[in-house]
C-alpha cells in the first residue's frame, strides 16, 4: 500500500487546520466561474472528443479508478485538472474486498473488524426497500456472532452495513481502509495516482437505514439510542465529523484533497468541523426543487460560511422540469438555466458548478444534458459579481402565490431568480409576473442566444434569468446578509 505505511502513526488534532491549503488553492480558487464533473463512464469510453471538452470546461472530476486512460488524456490537455477517486465512507459491502481489508488492518491494530461497524444491541426488525427484514442483536439478541448484528443500510438483502466512527481506533482503521482502496491505487492501466478522494453518502445524517419496527437500539451508543432517531444522529455525527476532518488533514499531508457528498443534508457543522475541501451538494439548489421565500438567502449564507472555513461548494442541480403532483412544466433548457442562475446568485468566488444531467460522459446526450450555451455566456461575457444578492421584487402572482425575486449584479449584466415560494405551488405559465428592469437588458436563452434589450421580462414560478447589459449601479443594493 503506497501511503498506508506512512499513516499508522498519524494522529491529527481535531479542528487543527481549518482554512486554506495547498490543494484547496490549486484548483483555480481565484477563477470566477469554475466547473466540476462526475465522470463515471459506462461500457464504452467517451472518446477523445468528450475528453477534450472535459479538459476545456472542468477544473476537477470525481469518478472511478477504471477511468485511468481517460484521465491521462485529459491531464495531457489540462495539466491542472484534478481527478478524485470515488468511495463511500458510511458503509461497506459485505462480503467485499473492502470488508476483507477492514479485517486485515484491524488485526494489525490488535482488534477485529467489528471495531469499525455499528451494531444493533437487540433483535431488530426494520422496513427497507418495501421489505420487512430481521437483524439479530448483539449481545442482548439472538446473533451467534457480532458481525450478524451490523446495522443494515440501503438494501434489504443486507449486503451493505454501516461503518462506525465512535472511537479513535475505529476512525483510524476506517481511514486506512479508505486510503487503501483509493489513493493507494493507481488508475487502471496507468502509473497515475488520484489527486484526492470523493466520499459519497457523507452528510451529518446517516440515511437509508429503513424504518425501525422493533428493537433498533445501538450497542456502541452509551445511551443505546434507536437507529434513525435524533438522539442516534446526535451520537453518531461527532465521531463521523471528526473522521472527515482527520481524513482531510491526512490527505493534505500527501498534497491531496477531500470531497464529500452531503446530498440535501446541510449542516453548519461542516464549517465548524472542517470536514472537507469540497462539499458536493447533490441535486439541490434548483428553483423548482427548492421552495421557500428565504431559500435563496439561506443558500447564500451557507456558501459564505463554507468559504470562511476554507470549504468550496460544488453545486450539482439535476434540472427539474416539474414537481410531481402540481401543475406546470418547463423545458429542460429552462430548468438548466434556472440551476445556472441559482449558482450565479448564491455562489462565492470559490464555488464550482456541475449541471448533473448525467454522470456518464459516454452517454449520447451528455453534452446537452450537462452544458448549454448559456453557461458559455455566463463564463465568458457576464463578468464578475459586483455585489451580494438582494431582494429585487416581491408580491402575489395571478394564482395567489406569494413570491420573492432575488437579483445579483454582475460586471456586464444581471441575474434574477424566482424559486417556488412554497411546497404546494406549481410552475404553471399563469404564475408569471412582469418584472420591470432597472435599465434595458438583453435576456440570454438556454442555448446562449442573446436577445434584444428589454425593459421588462416575465418570470414564472421556479425559473431564473440571465441578462446582459448595464444593470444600473446607481441604485442602492441592500444585501440579503442585511435582512
Amino acid at each position: 500500500m503506497r501511503y498506508r505505511s506512512q499513516l499508522l502513526c498519524v494522529c491529527t488534532a481535531f479542528l487543527g487546520t481549518v482554512g486554506n491549503s495547498a490543494y484547496w488553492s490549486s484548483v483555480g480558487a481565484q477563477e470566477n466561474l469554475e466547473h466540476a464533473l462526475v465522470y463515471f463512464a459506462g461500457p464504452g469510453d467517451p472518446g477523445p472528443g468528450v475528453n477534450a471538452l472535459v479538459a476545456q470546461r472542468y477544473s476537477m472530476a470525481m469518478g472511478g479508478l477504471r477511468a485511468g486512460p481517460n484521465v491521462v488524456d485529459i491531464k495531457a490537455l489540462n495539466p491542472n485538472f484534478q481527478f478524485q477517486v470515488y468511495n463511500s465512507s458510511t458503509d461497506n459491502y459485505v462480503p467485499s474486498d473492502e470488508d476483507d481489508l477492514t479485517a486485515v488492518i484491524a488485526a494489525e491494530h490488535g482488534t477485529d473488524a467489528e471495531e469499525c461497524y455499528i451494531h444493533y444491541m437487540d433483535d431488530t426488525r426494520i422496513r427497507i426497500q418495501n421489505q420487512e427484514i430481521f437483524i439479530p442483536g448483539w449481545p442482548d439478541g439472538s446473533a451467534a456472532t457480532e458481525a450478524e448484528a451490523r446495522v443494515v443500510v440501503y438494501y434489504a438483502n443486507k449486503t451493505r452495513r454501516a461503518t462506525g466512527f465512535s472511537t479513535f481506533l475505529a476512525r483510524q482503521i476506517n481511514k486506512e481502509v479508505v486510503l487503501g482502496t483509493t489513493v493507494d491505487l493507481a488508475f487502471t492501466g496507468t502509473t497515475l495516482y488520484p489527486d484526492g478522494i470523493c466520499l459519497d453518502n457523507s452528510p451529518w445524517k446517516l440515511g437509508n437505514l429503513g424504518t425501525v419496527l422493533e428493537g433498533g437500539h445501538i450497542a456502541e451508543d452509551p445511551a443505546h439510542s434507536v437507529a434513525g432517531t435524533t438522539a442516534f444522529q446526535n451520537w453518531r455525527w461527532p465521531g463521523f465529523g471528526t473522521f472527515l476532518h482527520e481524513m482531510r488533514d491526512t490527505l493534505h499531508l500527501m498534497g491531496k484533497g477531500l470531497t464529500i457528498n452531503v446530498s440535501s443534508y446541510w449542516s453548519d457543522d461542516y464549517a465548524t468541523y472542517g470536514v472537507a475541501d469540497f462539499v458536493y451538494l447533490e441535486f439541490i439548489y434548483d428553483p423548482v426543487r427548492n421552495f421557500g421565500l428565504n431559500a435563496i438567502p439561506q443558500a447564500w449564507q451557507r456558501d459564505q460560511l463554507a468559504e470562511a472555513a476554507g470549504i468550496r461548494t460544488i453545486y450539482a442541480p439535476a434540472p427539474k422540469r416539474n414537481d410531481p403532483g402540481f401543475e406546470g412544466e418547463i423545458t429542460y433548457g429552462q430548468a438548466l438555466l434556472g440551476g445556472l442562475a441559482w449558482n450565479l446568485m448564491t455562489r462565492t468566488p470559490q464555488s464550482l458548478l456541475f449541471i448533473c444531467g448525467t454522470a456518464d460522459p459516454g452517454n449520447a446526450g451528455w453534452d446537452t444534458l450537462t452544458w448549454r450555451g448559456c453557461i458559455e455566456v455566463a463564463k465568458n461575457q457576464l463578468g464578475l459579481p459586483s455585489g451580494d444578492p438582494y431582494l429585487f421584487a416581491e408580491g402575489t402572482d395571478p394564482l395567489g402565490n406569494p413570491y420573492r425575486i432575488y437579483a445579483r449584479d454582475y460586471d456586464n449584466g444581471l441575474v434574477l431568480l424566482r424559486n417556488r415560494g412554497n411546497w404546494n405551488q406549481g410552475i404553471e405559465p399563469e404564475t408569471a409576473v412582469p418584472v420591470p428592469l432597472p435599465s434595458p437588458l438583453a435576456p440570454v436563452s438556454p442555448e446562449g442566444e442573446i436577445g434584444t434589450a428589454v425593459t421588462t421580462i416575465s418570470l414564472r414560478n421556479g425559473t431564473g434569468a440571465i441578462l446582459l447589459g448595464d444593470p444600473g449601479r446607481h441604485r442602492s443594493r441592500p444585501s440579503v446578509r442585511d435582512r
